[in-house]
């Protein structure tokens, strides 16, 4: 039999044909609801997702994470235990939580429970996860190995030291794909959208895989896991945990991932960016030209140099995944950044004017950080190209001519 795929309202139905012709419509089997069957549960869910992960449309959500390799179920974290911990051999990092949604009440919870996951493994150690990692070994299948273990019995010949450095970067970065997958998810995907928009400093890529069982004429199942990829229900938001401001990794940034393992794609995705900033920072000088400028970035990130007393960084951002560009300025909470933020604050109303955009001015225990972002979506590189780059460029010139003055200002009175 072959199996073709048609829309039947929100959910796509399988079609069997047989070798006879015969059309036969998957009936689907629901798993949650009052209609819902008690034969498949979150432990069965769990236990299918890790042995099989090349069933999930990874690819779909973020290409980077594709190879994933099982390495264990029900990790302890202070965060509680996390359902399944994926790694691929370029040392990324994957969390699933396997959620059947019976209880509407539940969908926001799910949330933030993997969201403090994240958190949690941002302020891991490679030490401390692969610690938790031999414990889990040993509960779930009565043997202690280490994630470069696992991880090498499928990519033989991977160097142990590069390894290791790149997950720890990873760790420290939250570079991270967090996904959920079960059932019951679309009835309330756009509750699920605001609430994370509510939590917007997200520092990973985050999926929703729906999870769809079909009745098969013999007695099998058949199951489709799906990315829920149409844009007004779930947008990727990838971040770094560098800050409260939305940005994709910088390959220029101190804290980059310097790709340990060669990737070709990577290089590609390198100088697409190195000759977007080529090109920028030639069109648009700054005005300001004493201000330093970096040599063009090969991320999605273009630093600008402030001085190291004030603690911050000024950054233009061509998020091509999002589909965002902007420009922020950040600072590392210290005393001497409290007081420049807080002397921005106070000029807020004409920092604001001068800016000319909508501004975010948001604050947490470790950054201060003041943002404008806009849309320009999924061509922002290509056939927006020069509208982007004209946008940035008078952004930038803004941001330097009203920032600069006032936090040199600062520093002159301490």
């Amino acid at each position: 039999m072959k199996a073709i795929t048609v829309m039947a309202g929100t959910h796509p139905l399988p079609i069997l044909i047989s070798d006879q012709g015969t059309e036969i419509l998957l009936e689907r089997i629901p798993l949650t609801g009052a209609s819902g069957t008690s034969a498949y549960n979150e432990d069965w869910l769990q236990d299918l997702l890790y042995k099989h992960p090349q069933s999930l449309p990874i690819a779909e959500i973020n290409p980077l994470f594709a190879g994933l390799v099982p390495i264990c179920r029900e990790l302890l974290t202070p965060a509680g235990p996390l359902d399944v911990l994926y790694a691929t051999r370029e040392g990324r990092l994957v969390v699933l939580e396997a959620k059947l949604w019976r209880n509407p009440e539940a969908r926001r919870k799910v949330i933030g429970q993997i969201l403090d996951y994240a958190k949690e493994l941002s302020h891991w150690s490679y030490e401390t996860l692969d610690a938790a990692i031999r414990a889990a070994g040993r509960r779930d299948q009565g043997t202690a190995r280490s994630l470069f273990e696992v991880v090498r019995e499928q990519h033989g010949g991977l160097d142990e030291a590069q390894f290791i450095d790149a997950v720890s970067r990873n760790l420290r970065r939250g570079e991270l794909l967090l996904l959920i997958a079960g059932d019951g998810i679309r009835e309330n995907v756009g509750a699920i959208t605001q609430f994370i928009e509510d939590h917007g400093t997200l520092h990973f890529t985050f999926g929703l895989i729906e999870m769809a069982i079909y009745q098969m004429p013999n007695g099998m199942q058949l199951v489709q896991p799906r990315v829920l990829a149409h844009s007004e229900i779930i947008r990727r938001i990838v971040v770094e945990v560098r800050g409260g401001e939305l940005a994709e990794p910088d390959a220029d940034s101190p804290e980059v991932d310097r790709e340990a393992m060669p990737r070709p794609d990577l290089e590609q995705q390198r100088l697409k960016f190195s000759d977007f900033w080529t090109e920028w920072l030639e069109k648009y000088p700054l005005d300001d030209q004493s201000q330093p400028v970096k040599p063009p970035s090969k991320g999605t990130n273009q630093f600008f140099d402030l001085t190291k007393e004030s603690k911050g960084r000024l950054s233009a951002v061509a998020a091509e995944q999002s589909g965002k560009a902007g420009v922020y300025i950040s600072f590392r909470r210290e005393p001497v950044s409290d007081r420049i933020y807080a002397a921005l604050m106070a000029d807020q109303t004409a920092i604001n004017a001068a800016i000319g955009q909508p501004v975010q001015w948001a604050s947490s225990d470790k950054w201060h950080s003041v943002q404008v972002w806009r849309d320009f979506g999924d061509q922002m590189l290509t056939q927006q190209r020069a509208e982007v780059q004209a946008w940035l460029g008078d952004l930038m010139n803004r941001f330097v001519n009203t920032f600069r003055p006032r936090i040199e200002a600062v520093l002159r009175d301490q």
